[in-house]
This record gives C-alpha cells, sequence and structure tokens, in this order.
C-alpha cells in the first residue's frame, strides 16, 4: 500500500488534509508525525511514498527533511506546504514543489495522487529514480497559475477576470501582447486589449505561458543564450500547432501542441540548474543537434530531457495530453501510436533543428511524402516569423 507522511501542523490543518486524503483515496495509507527531525527518525526504518512537511518562515528544518528523504527515499515525491496567508517561496531546498496550505486542502487531492505516480514511475527504474532524487533545486508554479486555473476550473471566470489576474504581472502582460501581435497568429490586425489577446490565444496557452515564463526567469540557463532558446521553445510551439491543425487536430489538439511545445524543453533548464557537472557537456557535445542530446541522456542519466520534464509537469496537474507530448518530444524510438500532439510537437522539433537534414529520424519514418512536404512549408512560414517573447 502507498504510504503519504504528514509532517507537523504549522497552520492546523494536517488532520483536515489527512481526513480528506483518507475520503477520497480510501487505498492510501496516512502516516502522522508531529515534526521534521522525528520524520527524519521515521526514514531511516520506514520508506514513504509521498512526503508533506508543512513549514514555517524557518524552512531549515523541513530543508534538513527534504534532503534526507532525497538520500534515504530515493523515490518519494517531497512536497513542502506554506504559510496559506502568504505566497510560497518560489524554491525550498531538495522539495519537489513548494505549496500553500490552503484551508480549502482537498486542492491537494490530485496533486497528491500525482505525485504517486511519479513515485511509482521512479522506484521502477532505478537511473530515473537516481535523477528525482538528486534534484534539489525545482521551481514550483507561481501563484498566478494557481489563481487562474481555479478560474478555469470553476467555470467562474471571464475574459475579463482572467485579464485582471494576469495583470498582477506586467511582464506576463507584455510577453502575451507581443505573442498575440506576432506572426504565432497571424492576426490581420494589432491588439492592444488583454482581455482580447487572452480569448485569442485560449486559456491552456495563457497556463502554458505563465509556467514558461516562470520557469525561464527561475532557471536562468548558465552559459546559455536565453533569448536563443526563448526563439527556439516559440517556433517550436509555432510549428507544432499548425502541424497539428494540417493533420485534421481540433482547436483543442491545437492547444494541447502548442502547450506541449512552449514546455517541451524544461528538462534542459532543470538538469542544467540541477546537474551542471555532468549536463553542460552533453549540451555542449550534442552542438545544438536535439537527437544527439537526447541520446547522450539516455546514456548518462537513463532518461531525455523531454521525459523528465513531463513528469515535473505531471506533479504540477497539467493535461495528460501536454504531458504525454513533452514525453515523447525527444523519444529515442519509434512508435507509430503517438498520439497528434506527441507527433506535432517531435515533428516541430525534428524539422526546426535539422533545417538541412534530408532523412526522416525513425519515429517518423512512416510520415508520407506529401505530409512532410506540407509540414516543411509550415516550417519555413515560422522560420521567418518574428517571435519576441
Amino acid at each position: 500500500m502507498s504510504e503519504v507522511l504528514l509532517v507537523g501542523d504549522t497552520y492546523g490543518l494536517a488532520d483536515k488534509l489527512g481526513a480528506c486524503i483518507v475520503r477520497e483515496c480510501p487505498a492510501l495509507s496516512v502516516r502522522r508525525i508531529g515534526d521534521a527531525t522525528a520524520a527524519v527518525e521515521h526514514l531511516q526504518h520506514r520508506a514513504a511514498d509521498v512526503i508533506l512537511a508543512f513549514t514555517g518562515a524557518d524552512t531549515t528544518e523541513t530543508e534538513t527533511l527534504m534532503r534526507n528523504a532525497s538520500e534515504n527515499v530515493a523515490h518519494a515525491i517531497r512536497i513542502a506546504l506554506a504559510n496559506p496567508d502568504e505566497p510560497p517561496p518560489e524554491k525550498i531546498a531538495f522539495a519537489h514543489q513548494v505549496l500553500a496550505a490552503r484551508d480549502d486542502i482537498g486542492y491537494l487531492v490530485p496533486i497528491i495522487e500525482a505525485a504517486l505516480v511519479v513515485a511509482a514511475r521512479a522506484a521502477q527504474n532505478s537511473r530515473l529514480q537516481r535523477v528525482v532524487s538528486d534534484l534539489h533545486d525545482v521551481p514550483s508554479p507561481p501563484t498566478l497559475y494557481f489563481e487562474i486555473r481555479e478560474q478555469i476550473e470553476n467555470m467562474s471566470g471571464d475574459l475579463q477576470r482572467m485579464a485582471e489576474i494576469t495583470a498582477k504581472d506586467p511582464g506576463l502582460v507584455a510577453r502575451i501582447l507581443r505573442i498575440a501581435n506576432s506572426g504565432f497568429y497571424g492576426l490581420p490586425r494589432s491588439v492592444s486589449d488583454l482581455s482580447e489577446a487572452l480569448g485569442l490565444i485560449g486559456t491552456d496557452a495563457l497556463l502554458g505561458m505563465v509556467l514558461a515564463a516562470h520557469l525561464y526567469a527561475g532557471l536562468p540557463p548558465p552559459g546559455l543564450k536565453l533569448e536563443v532558446l526563448w526563439q527556439h521553445t516559440l517556433r517550436v510551439s509555432s510549428l507544432a500547432r499548425q502541424i497539428a491543425r494540417l493533420e485534421g487536430g481540433d482547436m483543442s489538439l491545437q492547444s494541447v501542441s502548442a502547450v506541449a511545445g512552449l514546455l517541451h524543453d524544461i528538462g534542459v533548464l532543470i538538469l542544467l540548474e540541477n546537474e551542471p557537472a555532468r549536463y553542460q557537456p552533453l549540451w555542449r557535445e550534442s552542438a545544438g543537434n536535439e537527437q544527439t542530446l537526447a541520446r547522450l541522456e539516455v546514456e548518462t542519466f537513463g532518461v531525455t530531457h523531454g521525459e523528465l520534464g513531463a513528469l515535473i509537469l505531471m506533479l504540477w496537474s497539467l493535461p495528460e495530453g501536454v504531458v504525454q507530448a513533452v514525453a515523447d518530444s525527444h523519444a529515442c524510438t519509434a512508435s507509430e501510436d503517438l498520439p497528434l500532439a506527441s507527433r506535432a510537437v517531435m515533428a516541430a522539433e525534428w524539422l526546426l533543428d535539422q533545417a538541412s537534414e534530408v532523412v526522416v529520424p525513425g519515429n517518423l519514418a512512416a510520415v508520407p511524402e506529401d505530409t512532410l512536404a506540407r509540414w516543411h512549408v509550415a516550417r519555413d512560414e515560422v522560420a521567418t516569423q518574428s517571435l519576441a517573447f
């Protein structure tokens, strides 16, 4: 039976959370531990699959617990729960997520369920388990992300309300307006109203932009030009959306493809931040060739940056289609049954990475020539777009 370990009760919410988990997930075992010191001792003798620790203003004890858990329970997913009355810190060392311990504690249940899936996958793959265990610096989604998602999920928010929430981040507003007025959407006129821009890009794309902007700000890639990475990410997103449209995907699938394209390289940022000594040589050796980089990643870590990024997105409860497309974006083996969004992102990555390469990679070898020709035309259109973000 999978076990969830609840540590501390800084805000008087542990009983409520424990009861909620038992009610919603009766197959889980929930164990309460009084404080971080006792939890460290407990983990010397018994494993847990998900560790949720309530943390106060001083995060030292929580960081000690998270570090200890990374050493002794390698597959466990580590979540810190911060003051519900304040924005949570962006990071706590060795925590996979830092979230606000809100009074409506039930919002954590799907996050715990996702964490259990990731923990199970790590437990079955010793090399992946090591990567998950060693992560010491992982940004959590910003408060803005949860506020917008809550509006969407409750069906209570309209574009004006989401625009008001988004306006809390002026830098993000500027980015959204630039995207809406770029070649990404091919609009015949300029857009200056944020509500109208949000209506054009869609709520899924908005959430993707919030996460992408937050990630790139929180994990600036050492030794790399951020603007170059942004341009690549946006072009993959734009081309993936167009390929999904060309292949008959509806607006929903086009949106999934665009969001996955926007987030497909977050694993690169996480590996550069957490494993610079081992990862930077791979990055240099690949010389910008994503297929080579994926092969080197598997040889070194047992996982591609696409697969690692997908696990993080799964923890953040992104839609399954987005998670799958990111996981497949740098797949090293062939598959004839890839979902459309996965094929769109994979094809966009390859087309933009290998502009002059005529050899089709094995995982796209079954694509008809006329389809490839349409993709190349779309690639050429995207290559000429000015996609400032």
